[in-house]
Formats: structure tokens, sequence, C-alpha cells
């Protein structure tokens, strides 16, 4: 189903051992282990000057992918299920130089995204493969201005989907499977309409109508850590308060820290369940949405330049990480579906997160409406910056190793807004490394909407 476009070069093919891929902006390579599927890093860089030509006696084949199209594209590399992005090309003439091996194939998608690139005239994604090699002349493909993404709003993005269904992927992960093998979900459980986020993401549908707070309930829990016995064995320590009550230094929003809140075992957790999966990557933020189907664009964070990882599946299923979930949800009352997974992070020497807001006005309207609380914890001391500094407020919290720092980002009175004088920023760090970890609360529950694609990332 698929328009190939392969070019056959004379020679024999050898074993095969990885796909490298460079972008024109000089980028290091990266490389594709085709047999275990495991990215690594090749010491090498691809710029747009490169000769094309081997160097080592080996079956690697050199070819050139050129964007023509507006749209800033992904390349693939088909792994035989859904594909591992090798390289990114820019708009209108950008280009991704590979180091591959006769016969493997590759995919195009939208940057940031798996909304397929297609001829219009046959509705095919495009899809080329490696041909023989031809004494180390570079191979040369072309995505032609004409590509764009599908106008049919129901349609397979893969050719493994069929399959997926059959093995009952679309009720057991129905967000992903509906927004990527839709034709597929449609034939076999008939969720074909559900490809538009207007029908399959209401309240209603997703049963999401309880809230976590109602009026008052913020200024009820943050004194209750404050004063209640059963939570002296974490030091709660209140920084601001309103009216500088419960000892607080200032007179505002609240924010409290627990010093004592993780031990050590747990913290090695954490740390290990950042191995697991991709492992740090560098930060990103949701874009535009591209289309009906609710599909946000991942951006490269401008704002943020630490790398992150996402504690899930199997970190989610350490131990000391399920200890940590349960104290939380203990703590504040509020069930862990209401939870985004942790997020793990790590800011190098001269890494930081500029001003922001946790949450929006605009998320009252989601169906896990706001986060209305963040559950920050260090993991480490730092010797110098990394603070995380209440911009508005003039707040700055220093890491501590076991520390836990929480704070809202909605009002007391008014739980259907954000607080905007909770703006905060992750400093710089200036000698060390920062390790953290964070639970994102929201006020509906956040893992039945994430379950049913309905927050814009469909990893």
């Amino acid at each position: 189903l698929f328009a190939l476009f392969a070019l056959v070069i004379l020679a024999s093919a050898q074993p095969e051992e990885a796909t490298c891929s460079g972008s024109s902006n000089g980028d290091d390579k990266s490389c594709l282990d085709p047999q275990q599927g495991v990215q690594r890093n090749a010491n090498a860089n691809a710029g747009s000057g490169s000769s094309g030509r081997r160097t080592n006696a080996d079956a690697r084949v050199n070819a050139i992918f050129r964007n023509e199209s507006p749209y800033r594209a992904d390349i693939h590399y088909d792994d035989g299920r859904f594909g591992r992005v090798v390289g990114t090309a820019s708009e209108k003439g950008g280009t991704v130089e590979i180091t591959s091996f006769p016969t493997h194939k590759f995919f195009v998608t939208l940057h940031g995204v798996r909304e397929s690139l297609v001829d219009p005239s046959t509705d095919e994604q495009y899809f080329f493969t490696i041909g023989h090699d031809n004494e180390g002349e570079m191979q040369q493909f072309v995505l032609p201005e004409s590509a764009a993404p599908s106008t049919t709003k129901c349609k397979d993005r893969y050719p493994v989907c069929a399959n997926e269904a059959e093995r009952g992927e679309c009720t057991r992960n129905p967000g992903w499977m509906i927004v990527n093998c839709c034709q597929s979900c449609d034939d076999k459980e008939g969720y074909g309409h559900l490809i538009d986020s207007e029908v399959r993401c209401t309240p209603e549908r997703l049963n999401n109508t309880i809230p976590a707070w109602k009026e008052g309930s913020l200024d009820e829990l943050f004194a209750r850590w404050a004063t209640e016995e059963e939570y002296q064995q974490y030091q709660p320590n209140v920084i601001s308060s309103p009216n500088k009550v419960h000892g607080a230094t200032h007179d505002g929003p609240w924010i409290l820290t627990f010093d004592n809140f993780l031990d050590d075992y747990e913290i090695r957790q954490l740390l290990h369940g950042a191995t697991f999966g991709e492992g740090f990557q560098r930060s990103t933020d949701q874009g535009k949405i591209i289309s009906g189907s609710g599909e946000m664009v991942k951006v490269t964070s401008k704002t943020r330049t630490s790398t992150n990882a996402w504690c899930r599946k199997e970190c989610e299923e350490l131990p000391g990480v399920v200890r940590v979930s349960d104290r939380i949800e203990h703590v504040t009352g509020i069930p862990q579906n209401n939870y985004e997974s942790f997020q793990i992070l790590k800011y190098e020497e001269g890494q930081f997160y500029r001003t922001h807001h946790d949450s929006s006005n605009a998320n009252k309207h989601k169906p896990t409406g706001h986060r209305i609380l963040t559950f920050f914890l260090y993991l480490n001391d730092v010797e110098e910056g990394g603070e995380t500094r209440f911009t508005n407020l003039d707040i700055s919290v220093k890491p501590k190793k076991g520390r836990a720092l929480v704070w809202p980002s909605v009002l007391n009175e008014d739980v259907y807004s954000s607080d905007q004088r909770m703006y905060h920023e992750a400093k710089e760090v200036i000698k060390g490394t920062k390790y953290a970890a964070n639970h994102w609360i929201h006020q509906y529950d956040f893992r039945n909407a994430n379950l049913w694609g309905c927050n814009g990332s469909f990893n």
C-alpha cells in the first residue's frame, strides 16, 4: 500500500551492522542496529558537504534524503513495526544523510507526530528502500513538493496495524491505536468514529466528572500538612501561606516542603527507572494540534534545556517507585489515576527551565482539567545553582536530596482558575548535576483520558 522509491545499485550485500543518519545542520550521526533495533551513537558528523564516499570496505551504503515539501519531515527507519526516527529534514530543501544497508526501508511523517506524508494523487505514503552499492556513489531520494498529509480521516499508518488489531491492541491501547491504526480498529471494534477527538474525549464518555478538589480543599490540605502529627515524620516546612499562617516566612499562596520525604532506596529506584525505554531525552513541549484526532506536534523546548525520562511501564512497577507514588497518594488524598507519570529530570551545568506555569485557564476545558498540584522531588544535592524560583514571589528553594517541594497551580476559592502568582523557573545549574522527579496531579482522572488519547500525546 506504499509508494516505493528504491534505487537499485549493483553491488553484493554484506552482513548488516547499523543504520546511521545526520541532518544538514551538522548534528552528530546516530545509528540503528538493524537486528536488535537499539539506537547507539557513532563518532561521525554528517554535514551537507559530505562527499558520500565509503571509507571502509564494508556493506554500508550512503544515501541522502531531500525534502522539497512545505512540511518539516521526520525520517523513520522501518523496523517492521512502528519505525524509529533517524533524522529530521527541514521543509523546502532540507536534507538528511543516511548510512545504511541494501534493502533497508524508510518512511516519512510530519515532524513531531506520526501523521504520514502522502502522494495526494494516490493517498499512498512515501516509502523508500536502500538499493545496492554502486562503488560508493551517494543514493538520492526526494520527497516532492506535492507531498502532503492525507485527507482521509480514518486510515492505517503502518502495515502492521491489522496484526495489532487482531492482538487486541485497539482495546488495550485505544487512543494510540485509533489515531495510528484507525481503519484496522474500525474493522475490528467499530472505533472509526472515535478518530474525532471531540467525540472520543468528552468528560461524559470518559466518566471524568468527579473533581479531586472543591472550593476550600487547597487551604484545608496544606493546613493539615502543617499541623497534624501524621505528617511530621516528613518534616513539613511552610515557606509561604495566606497571612503567613503556620510559621511561613512569606505572605502569599501556599508553598511547602517536606524535607524528609524520600529515602536513598527510593531515589535509586527512580533514577534506575529513568534508564528504561528511551532513557533521558532532550526536553520537549507540545505544539499545535495537527488534525481532528487531537494529535499535538512534539517540539524541542526553547525555554527548557534539560533532559527528561518518563517513568512508565517497567519503571512504574519498581518497588521503590510504587512506594513513593503510594505515599503521595496517601498524603494528598488524591487517587493516582489523576497523576501524570513521573517525569524524571536531569539538569547538567548551564541547563535551565525559564519562567513557566504548570497549568493555564485553557486546561479547565480539557477532560483532565487543571494540573492542580505539583509534587516535585529532589533526588540529589546540587553543589551550586539549580534552585526552584517562584518568579512573581521572589522565593527560591534549594535542591536537597530527599526533599519534596509542593505547590498548587489553582486558587483555593476557585479551583477551576489558575493562580497567576505561581509562575516559576528552574535556575541554571552552575556546578554539578541536578536530578529531580515530579508528579503533576490533575483535577480529574488523567490516566483514562491518556489511555484514550485525549491529552495530545501518543507515546
